[in-house]
């Protein structure tokens, strides 16, 4: 199902929360502005043609000055949508935090070390705009093995669980998973502009390969760590 920002009943982030529980995400079509998304294209296209036709990331918005990214995180429609969506699912209040936000522009040789390796974010909530997308050859869809994991009491447990998921063998069996067809698996195609949501610390994911000479750019705004306060992940961030 597609939404509408600027529901008038008032009831979206509650609907789009039931959405991402129920059916592993759900989309705002159309999010981005034409010519806003058109400006962020022809950054990215920029970026990855100076950085030699390989993959170029960004994190945070200091370097995306003149697209609609730079922006986006104090947006006040965008924050009071992802702190409804929390805050319908959690039932109780956010906490008063920004984003980290990450800029993946996949593209060349490079971008298959970017691809198909199945993981839990640190965040509760996903939010994901396409800003381009192969039109042809693989098209780089969005995997998602939903809401496979409820939200750890205690930041060890959370690095537990990435421990069993970050090896050679939990891989290759999440990849056999993936080429046999499982039903349980999302194979999610993206349309540029549209907005994205998953709950990315619940539902392992990843994306599929794009072709060398093709890009594949996604923005990611990761909303609320629920381990943020942790002593335990203080302590070993600093080893």
């Amino acid at each position: 199902m597609n939404y509408m920002v600027g529901d008038p009943s008032g009831t979206l982030p509650k609907a789009l929360a039931h959405e991402i529980t129920a059916n592993g995400y759900a989309v705002v079509d159309d999010f981005v502005n034409p010519d806003d998304l058109s400006a962020a294209q022809t950054f990215v296209k920029e970026a990855i043609t100076s950085n030699g036709g390989e993959y170029v990331g960004f994190n945070g918005t200091q370097h995306l000055a003149g697209t609609f990214l730079a922006n986006l995180p104090d947006d006040p429609e965008f924050v009071a949508l992802c702190r409804g969506i929390y805050e319908s699912e959690l039932g109780k209040p956010a906490p008063d935090v920004g984003f980290y936000q990450i800029l993946r522009c996949l593209s060349g040789k490079s971008a298959k070390k970017h691809a198909m390796r199945f993981h839990f974010d640190s965040y509760v909530l996903t939010a994901l705009i396409p800003v381009t997308v192969p039109d042809r050859g693989n098209p780089g869809r969005l995997i998602i093995h939903p809401n496979t994991r409820g939200i750890r009491r205690t930041y060890l447990g959370n690095l537990v669980d990435k421990v069993l998921v970050d090896n050679r063998f939990s891989q290759a069996l999440f990849n056999a998973a993936y080429r046999r067809g499982s039903k349980r698996v999302i194979r999610l195609s993206l349309k540029p502009g549209s907005l994205y949501f998953f709950w990315g610390y619940r539902s392992l994911h990843t994306n599929e390969p794009c072709d060398a000479d093709a890009i594949r750019a996604t923005a990611l705004l990761h909303y609320v760590d629920p381990h943020a306060e942790s002593r335990v992940k203080r302590v070993l961030r600093r080893h």
